[in-house]
């Protein structure tokens, strides 16, 4: 798995045909703009795993928010 950190406005390329652009919004949140052919399929990881698909090989499973760990 390839890690990579990018600032608002930065974009990433996969191949020729795709190019993923990231941009960050207030509150800890970002927005990302998709290039990509029209006849590949792009679906948020939620409603791919609620249509019943395994989450892909190699991602890593956000952790939620809890109580901190108290020595």
């Amino acid at each position: 798995m390839l890690f990579l950190q990018l600032k608002s406005g930065e974009y990433l390329t996969i191949g020729d045909d795709i190019a993923i652009q990231v941009f960050q919004e207030t509150g800890g949140r970002i927005r990302v703009a998709v290039t990509a052919p029209r006849d590949m399929t792009i679906l948020r990881g939620e409603v791919r795993e609620r249509n019943g698909a395994d989450r892909p090989d190699g991602l890593i499973r956000p952790q939620k928010p809890g109580p901190a760990n108290q020595c």
